[in-house]
């Protein structure tokens, strides 16, 4: 009777000893409420519970990797969307009566505050702020101011469009961060001196950029 091991060697899917390495990001992205957090957990509910979808993350396990499955982390991005879901009048396309850069005061607010906190097995790896330190480099991007008098003698009418956090991808460099399957670890975004509001529910994630490692099959 051959052992387990043998036949699993001879016939199961997987190469045994071999791993393949796949360029990746772990992501998991949140609502954002205008009232604010004082903290958000991230990559801690996979696809599949409380709603969360695909688009939403692509953690198939809660805060730690399934098996035969490891993460080196290259790089930490976190990317926010003013607006979600959209208010028309404070959407970037939107033109009329002179109003408020909503989308402006919202992105500045968020990315001069709070902190980031990567931690594994509850050690931290990484722990700096503000949120701006961790710039998203893909990006919807636009730059624009426009101005309007509809009827003769009218005051202007302007709007400025849109407003990010730019500059160089936040990488680890020589000290990338490993995670091991079934390793537990999380991501949080923290406002210590109070939660940091907004003027309309927005969207915020974390994308872990880096290489994956999985068996090969």
């Amino acid at each position: 009777m051959q052992s387990v091991q043998a036949i699993a060697d001879k016939y199961g899917v997987n190469v045994p000893s071999t791993w393949e390495a796949v360029a990746w990001a772990l992501f998991d992205y949140q609502a954002y409420p205008a009232a604010g957090e004082s903290t958000m957990n991230f990559f801690q509910t996979p696809a599949g519970q409380s709603s969360k979808t695909q688009e939403d993350t692509n953690m198939v396990l809660a805060g730690q990797l399934s098996k035969n499955n490891a993460f080196l982390v290259h790089a930490i991005e976190i990317p926010f969307w003013p607006t979600v879901p959209g208010v028309a009048a404070d959407n970037p396309a939107a033109f009329g009566a002179e109003a408020v850069a909503n989308l402006v005061n919202d992105a500045y607010a968020i990315h001069h505050s709070g902190y980031l906190q990567f931690n594994v097995n509850n050690k931290t790896y990484m722990l700096d702020g503000p949120l701006g330190q961790f710039p998203s480099k893909r990006v919807f991007e636009v730059n624009a101011a426009v101005a309007d008098a509809s009827t003769a003698g009218a005051d202007l009418q302007s709007r400025i469009a849109y407003a990010k956090s730019g500059g160089e991808q936040r990488n680890l460099g020589e000290f990338p961060i490993f995670l091991e399957a079934s390793q537990s670890f999380g991501v949080s975004l923290n406002w210590p001196n109070g939660k940091q509001t907004v003027t309309n529910p927005a969207r915020i994630g974390v994308r872990l950029i880096g290489t994956l490692f999985r068996t090969a099959q």
